[in-house]
């Protein structure tokens, strides 16, 4: 949320994703969280309600890139399931910064 919060993301908007469903949020963002908070989570129950509401908002491309795009966030779930993962910082979270390149950029 380091790169997030440079560019502007606030608490408020943090505390309506938290609850997307009863947020303010329009309903192409709801699709958007639903889909990926079920991709994250259990993908098999993906309904086909959940896939017409995302038709509705997106293309097919659409859809796919926001698919990529979760997944590549969700990478690390198997190293820490598989207790393989490496802090980087001992005991500390690690804010997610990138250069202008989309390089991740080790915290100093």
């Amino acid at each position: 949320m380091a790169v997030a919060k440079q560019d502007g993301l606030n608490e408020s908007t943090i505390a309506e994703v938290d609850h997307y469903e009863t947020s303010s949020l329009s309903e192409r963002h709801k699709a958007a969280l639903r889909y990926a908070d079920a991709l994250m989570t259990q993908p098999g129950s993906i309904t086909p309600q959940q896939k017409a509401d995302l038709l509705l908002h997106f293309t097919r491309d659409q859809i796919i890139e926001l698919t990529v795009d979760v997944m590549k966030w969700n990478y690390q779930k198997v190293p820490v399931s598989l207790g393989t993962d490496v802090e980087v910082q001992e005991g500390e979270l690690t804010p997610l910064i990138f250069d202008a390149q989309g390089n991740w950029v080790k915290p100093t």
